[in-house]
């Protein structure tokens, strides 16, 4: 996002309020919270598990002076029931990305909703040249997913993190969507010749073929078959290979690699 750190620490301190939940900055006082919500494997279970006692720690001490973290609690008063934070995107620079864990005794009211609702109107209303917004959030994980839905977000990109296929939502109109979708190909090229640079400089990478397209049907048989998308890249390693990253050539001869199994190649 555009100075992003330094957009929220301008407006930081800041509150909102929805009708049920209130949205506060933590403080130093909410640490049994944090730890509360941290180290809950229900709260967790979409989040790569339980945070580390010294992660734990480390979040309690910084989530106070973090402009962008706030405590949820409900409206009416009581004990803070989760946390939501809008940071910078540590995928790909310019955007903001919405983070939120309710504990488990907060879920099927719609509080979420609620809170993550006021977070996407803020950002809308008083950072307009803040950055676009996004949010991240398992595939497999519908109940988050029917939150952003809730709160007008809409798919933008699916990618793989942390061996699970994740979904990027944004809010916005589907010409937002596209516009995203632009960049976020762009970065994913970026990316992926990168590897491929990278996988193409190793004992493995030089003792692929030069030319792809050369190769004998028989030759052709002895590689991995995973393509990627309409762009027909066939892998140039050998069946059988740890399927986590392809390697193979763009339609323009760059060599480029690509993470995750693809579908295989028809057969002609």
């Amino acid at each position: 996002m555009k100075s992003g750190e330094a957009v929220l620490a301008r407006l930081w301190p800041v509150v909102l309020q929805a009708e049920r939940v209130t949205l506060r900055p933590v403080t130093p006082q909410d640490a049994p919270a944090v730890r509360a919500v941290l180290s809950d494997p229900e709260v967790r279970a979409f989040l790569g598990g339980p945070v580390s006692e010294a992660g734990i720690e480390a979040r309690q001490r910084d989530y106070p002076t973090t402009p962008g973290m706030w405590a949820v609690a409900p409206a009416a008063g009581g004990e803070v029931i989760g946390l939501v934070s809008i940071t910078a995107d540590s995928r790909f620079a310019g955007r903001a990305e919405i983070s939120y864990q309710l504990l488990s005794s907060a879920w099927g009211q719609g509080l979420g909703r609620e809170a993550v609702g006021a977070v996407v109107d803020w950002w809308a209303a008083e950072v307009p040249n803040g950055g676009p917004l996004i949010v991240v959030t398992q595939e497999r994980n519908t109940a988050s997913r029917r939150l952003l839905e809730a709160v007008g977000m809409t798919v933008l990109d699916t990618l793989l993190e942390y061996g699970e296929q994740q979904c990027l939502y944004t809010p916005g109109s589907e010409e937002t969507a596209l516009r995203w979708a632009r960049l976020l190909q762009a970065r994913t090229d970026e990316v992926e010749r990168r590897r491929g640079a990278e996988e193409r400089a190793t004992a493995a990478g030089r003792a692929l073929p030069e030319n792809l397209s050369a190769l004998t049907p028989e030759q052709m048989q002895e590689l991995c078959p995973a393509r990627h998308g309409a762009y027909g890249r066939i892998c140039a390693r050998e069946i059988g290979h740890a399927a986590d990253l392809h390697l193979g050539r763009s339609a323009d001869g760059a060599w480029i690699a690509w993470l995750a199994t693809a579908a295989p190649a028809p057969v002609p």
